[in-house]
């Protein structure tokens, strides 16, 4: 057994007592006692500290038997299902009042918290792996058995959780809300589980704090005021306690450089184990001014203290408390972000599914883009004829009543982009719309649609929600596509519109490659038959690029010319075909026929889409060959 005499006992209460923290560190108890473990006959009150090292050794009794020890085992998990962001090397741990030897995979009281800590472990329970009976290895949730010698009175411990323990050492305090306590039972021989931790899902909620330290602190807790503060920090429990440097530049959501407003936005400084938030989480924070807590009275203030929810551009302002107990640091709950505006709209959804293919991200900047104007902070869509914007940016965050933007009842992080939006009901109204994509925060982009534009209608007084038909963006294929032009001889064999002229810029534009613009050349290479001749050549497979795929048999691309910018068609406004042809390899997929004209590489039949467009395009496989 490990004892402390009085005087080791003191020493050791007042070196942690300098160190507690506003975040739920562990506050160890420093009263005068000895270790409550302690049952030696021959302790004294010895000034200096007495130490006997624990061992697994057995003891002999009164009347000479040998007496084996016996032991409780004692788990504790943390639960990383939700998210899986750790692995062995985060270091997550146990720590608490104890010392636990590993060696002998032994843990004794410790009332100063002194450690070593208890390591965590995803490699199943023992023989093989150190986690606690029953485990999975490998799971995501990581956990521990350990011995602790069987009290003869009740035994309490205190504790939490950390990371970035090695061997068991100190490391970031990652445990929320107040510490946890397990009580091993006098004569415990069995086991006793610790209540864990379990990190709850991320979600999709951003937050934005501020403090304002302007004039000296004049808008701050009187305690605080008249001093300059030139190193401004946030720490908090949905970030792992760690410290943020807060900046007044201007930049990102800082409104205004200099005007001594510091602001901190979460999704600005996310790191491996972090994410956004949920309705009805309670994130927890305290400033730091110049190396000192903002607290006062033992609580943080609220005084020049700012916090909103929501995402840039559309932040929604929530008040900030304290809590009542222990630290009382100051936190905020995440409301149901995305409130229907009420009577006298309808929602509207809209969705792109790319979960075939799934090479859309939120950086691609996917957008619904149409006759209308779209303000991300009420969510609300109003009629533009002529499709000024700006437009509605698609998210695969989750539904809008669960903290999202997408339908009711959508999915995270399945390839489905989607928003809901509303739309007034007074009047009987018409909308029409497509898809694109690199939009920027509702800015124009690239389009993307297929097909005659979409329509969606709003009847007067209607309630029921709308599902404004989306697009469903095809599995890519194995087939490949190859397309020339003529230009020759001053473009003799186009279209009578287009004859007479030396082109030099030759470009097309397709469906299968979202309407970009792609840049032909005569040089003989990437499938040019022959340099210089006049004819300018397209392989689908030399040009894909990181949302393109080869084709299936039956797919039907459209694709448009551009010659000298201007688009060929002809004087119906159609697609025009002279000196225009295709092909496919339908017939041996998979294989490069069409980056040369070989027998597999099958002429195909040129033709018109319907609608207003009115663009060429093929079926893969009609054939005009056998």
């Amino acid at each position: 057994m490990r004892t402390f005499s009085i005087l080791a006992a003191g020493l050791l209460a007042l070196t942690f007592g300098m160190g507690c923290g506003d975040d739920d560190k562990p506050k160890p108890d420093t009263t005068d006692t000895a270790d409550t473990t302690d049952t030696s006959p021959d302790t004294t009150g010895e000034t200096t500290e007495e130490t006997t090292e624990e061992t697994s050794e057995d003891t002999t009794a009164p009347d000479g038997e040998i007496v084996e020890p016996t032991y409780a085992t004692l788990t504790f998990s943390i639960d990383d299902s939700a998210n899986k962001t750790y692995d062995a090397t985060d270091g997550l741990a146990w720590k608490g009042s104890f010392s636990y030897d590993a060696a002998n995979d032994v843990l004794s009281f410790s009332s100063a918290w002194s450690g070593p800590f208890v390591n965590l472990w995803d490699d199943g329970p023992a023989p093989d792996g150190h986690e606690a009976p029953g485990a999975t290895a490998g799971d995501n949730i990581w956990t521990v058995a350990v011995r602790t010698p069987t009290p003869e009175a009740d035994q309490v411990f205190e504790y939490g959780a950390i990371r970035g323990s090695v061997d068991g050492s100190d490391g970031g305090w990652i445990w929320t809300g107040p510490n946890g306590t397990v009580t091993v039972p006098a004569g415990e021989t069995g086991v006793v589980a610790a209540s864990g931790l379990v990190i709850p899902a991320h979600g999709t909620i951003d937050l934005r704090l501020t403090i304002d330290i302007s004039n000296e602190g004049a808008n701050l807790d009187p305690t605080f005021q008249g001093v300059t503060y030139t190193d401004v920090k946030v720490k908090g429990s949905a970030w792992g306690w760690t410290e943020i440097a807060m900046a007044d530049d201007g930049q990102g959501s800082d409104e205004a450089a200099g005007d001594g407003i510091y602001t901190y936005v979460m999704s600005e400084h996310l790191g491996k184990h972090d994410g956004l938030l949920k309705p009805g989480d309670e994130p927890m924070f305290v400033f730091v001014l110049d190396g000192s807590e903002y607290k006062a009275g033992g609580a943080p203030p609220t005084a020049g203290v700012t916090a909103a929810v929501g995402s840039p551009g559309a932040w929604e302002a929530v008040t900030v408390e304290n809590k009542p107990d222990g630290d009382q640091n100051t936190f905020i709950t995440v409301p149901e972000i995305w409130v229907a505006p009420g009577e006298g709209y309808v929602a509207v959804n809209f969705s792109i599914d790319d979960s075939a293919n799934k090479t859309y991200e939120a950086v691609d900047g996917l957008a619904w883009k149409g006759s209308f104007a779209y303000d991300p902070a009420t969510r609300i869509m109003t009629k533009d004829a002529a499709w000024g914007g700006p437009f509605a940016v698609l998210y695969d965050d989750g539904p809008w009543n669960e903290g999202g933007h997408e339908p009711a009842g959508a999915t995270a992080g399945d390839n489905v982009w989607g928003i809901t939006v509303w739309v007034s009901n007074a009047a009987a109204d018409t909308f029409e719309y497509g898809a694109i994509r690199g939009s920027v925060d509702g800015s124009d982009g690239a389009w993307i649609w297929v097909g005659p534009n979409g329509t969606f209608a709003v009847e007067a007084g209607a309630t029921t929600a709308i599902d404004a038909a989306g697009l469903v963006i095809a599995p890519h294929g194995t087939i490949d596509l190859r397309l020339t032009i003529d230009t020759s001889n001053e473009g003799a064999n186009l279209n009578a519109l287009f004859q007479g002229v030396t082109y030099n810029d030759v470009k097309v534009k397709g469906s299968a490659w979202g309407w970009s613009e792609i840049a032909l050349a005569d040089d003989g290479a990437k499938g040019d038959a022959a340099a210089a001749d006049g004819i300018y050549t397209f392989v689908l497979s030399e040009n894909i690029g990181k949302h393109d795929g080869l084709l299936k048999l039956g797919d039907m691309p459209e694709f448009i010319f551009v010659l000298d910018s201007s688009e060929y068609k002809n004087a119906d406004g159609e697609g025009a075909s002279e000196g225009v042809s295709a092909w496919s390899d339908y017939s041996a997929p998979g294989a490069d026929y069409c980056v040369a004209v070989t027998e597999q590489c099958t002429t195909e039949t040129i033709g018109l889409t319907e609608g207003q467009f009115k663009n060429t395009m093929i079926v893969v496989g009609d054939s005009d060959e056998p």
